[in-house]
């Protein structure tokens, strides 16, 4: 991001909080956090050479060699997820593996439960398979039973097949793709798919499980979804590592009931979301996941998209394109650096709804919550855009944007805390939202009198000039949100756009909010913390979308009724 500086790292709330060191796949390591009586501890973790804090009484167990973590969710809720022994293992045996040869002649094999017939493999019972060599318009098709695992170590594997899916797993028996270190594995689909019927619709991508799916290692997995997505399962998907890389012309990672992210490298171009979770039946799945990796997406649609919770503990995550950077029912953010830039919000939870009444509506259940991390969001609508409330409690979040008189740096139905963490906030007034009286620390709303140009430096300081932080916003602004932990009331301070001195305002800190300069447009500030300072009117905003006053329209809410081969 262009023009910042930080003059210190912010914790996150203090959690009670040890670390413990596991070793994961491949020999890497991973670190969970075990939640203690300890009171106020802090605890930081280095994943992927980035520092994150963690947070919010994270736990780990070894039960039978499984790791099972613990998050505590917004309102008190606990959510846990688990990392079975047959995800975290990479070892084989070479000697008892079954084999499967490709080659454009056919498919040769060794081993029992392998049964071929020209350019198909049907691997019909559990065990472990070493997949090597090349084919066009083959397949590997699972029919083994539920409850059996079938792990397919990908030694040096390219793939295709223009009518379905090259790699299909048909029952539920659960898989694990372990890719072989050095080795560089390809899958790739047609654009056009043949069914047995008109009803049928799936498989639909060049890897396809209907049960559960994991992938582990340390070689390289290269997918590309012409028909339409990428990576999909219909139960719960976990990458634990690996070097992938997807293009896809739907959704690039996609698993239905779930899907969680230890580590590993993501690379995702995706035609619609990037990674998606769609159970919309049950309330305890649906989710996303992610405890650290390097995941980078680029999403015509959203960036991250979960029907329930979205979940992030750590990692590095920048979503260079999306219409919605991070979306679901509830955000949680408790560690990692992630950046985003988006077409409309940063960051929306909302719950599916049918009518817009609904939309404009406080959702029950819904939230967005930073409570670690740092967070850059560059968007062209809201920077934040909660169905229903939002929390601050730590961590660093960083807004530019929007610069739509109809859009707002921040945009909640219900309540909204700030109570911890660094906040710099620059975007337009028109639509102006602050934080809820139950904010416990204090922050400053400052308006300029002309749009300040984009990259103009931000900056607080202490009266003797000492700088407290600092931010240059990607776009044009002319209001701010200024929060760094201490500011106290009664004392002054100064802030500096730009670096010219005669720039400076002088500002004493009155109380929880306190606000320096006018609106544009003539609105004043020091209004009550939260309030919604609509702009006259209704019109669209910069994107073509009705926005809707509800203290004027109260009663008139209307129903609402890639193509890319390998690059060598």
């Amino acid at each position: 991001m262009k023009g910042v500086k930080r003059s210190w790292a912010v914790m996150g709330l203090a959690g009670g909080i040890l670390l413990t060191q596991i070793t994961g796949c491949g020999g890497k390591t991973h670190w969970a956090a075990e939640k203690t009586d300890a009171g106020n501890q802090e605890g930081n973790l280095d994943v992927g050479n980035q520092e994150a804090s963690v947070d919010a009484g994270k736990q780990k167990e070894d039960i039978d060699n499984r790791i099972v973590k613990t998050v505590i969710l917004g309102e008190g809720r606990e959510k846990a997820i688990s990392y079975e022994p047959e995800d975290l293992d990479c070892q084989w045996d070479e000697a008892e593996a079954g084999k499967i040869l490709l080659e454009d002649k056919g498919i040769s094999a060794e081993g029992a439960g392998i049964l071929v017939s020209d350019k198909r493999a049907v691997i019909q019972e559990g065990g472990t398979f070493v997949v090597s060599g090349s084919m066009e318009n083959g397949q590997i098709r699972i029919d083994a039973a539920e409850g059996e695992l079938v792990r397919l170590v990908l030694k040096g594997v390219e793939l295709s097949n223009d009518t379905t899916a090259p790699l299909y797993s048909s029952g539920k028996c659960k898989v694990v793709l372990t890719l072989a270190e050095g080795t560089k594995n390809v899958f790739q689909d047609g654009s056009a798919y043949q069914y047995e019927s008109q009803e049928e619709d799936e498989p639909d991508g060049p890897i396809f499980t209907n049960g559960d799916l994991t992938i582990n290692g340390q070689g390289e997995l290269w997918v590309y979804g012409n028909y339409k997505n990428g990576i999909r399962s219909k139960d719960n998907l976990k990458v634990i590592s690996g070097n992938i890389q997807i293009v896809s012309a739907d959704d690039g990672l996609k698993g239905k009931d779930s899907i969680i992210i230890q580590d590993g490298v993501l690379n995702i171009q995706a035609g619609k979301d990037g990674i998606k979770s769609n159970q919309d039946k049950d309330e305890e799945k649906g989710f996303i996941w992610i405890d650290g990796g390097t995941i980078t997406i680029g999403a015509k649609d959203d960036g991250i998209q979960a029907e329930t919770a979205l979940i992030i503990n750590g990692g590095q995550i920048e979503i260079t394109e999306s219409q919605e950077g991070l979306a679901g029912k509830t955000v949680d953010i408790f560690g990692g650096v992630i950046k985003v830039k988006s077409l409309d919000d940063g960051i929306n939870s909302a719950a599916s709804v049918e009518t817009e009444r609904e939309k404009m509506m406080d959702q029950e259940g819904v939230y967005t919550r930073i409570a670690g991390g740092e967070v850059w969001l560059d968007a062209m609508a809201d920077g934040i855009d909660s169905n229903g409330d939002l929390y601050i409690e730590g961590g660093t979040v960083y807004i530019s944007g929007p610069t739509s008189q109809r859009d707002g740096i921040l945009d909640y139905n219900g309540m909204s805390e700030l109570t911890g963490g660094t906040v710099f906030a620059a975007g337009t007034s028109g639509m102006m939202q602050t934080f809820g009286e139950k904010s416990t620390q204090n922050y400053l709303v400052v308006y300029w009198e002309e749009s300040q140009e984009a990259g103009s430096i931000i900056r607080l300081m202490e009266e003797d000039g000492t700088v407290l932080g600092e931010y240059g916003p990607e776009k044009a602004f002319d209001t701010a949100i200024i929060s760094v932990p201490g500011l106290e009331e009664g004392r002054k301070y100064r802030v500096r756009t730009g670096e010219k001195e005669e720039e400076e305002k002088e500002i004493e800190i009155t109380g929880v909010e306190t606000v320096l300069g006018t609106a544009r447009g003539g609105r004043e500030g020091g209004k009550r913390p939260g309030d919604r300072r609509w702009p006259e009117g209704d019109g669209e905003s910069e994107r073509g979308e009705r926005r809707i006053n509800p203290q004027k329209d109260a009663a008139k809410f209307p129903p609402e009724g890639p193509h890319l081969p390998p690059d060598e």
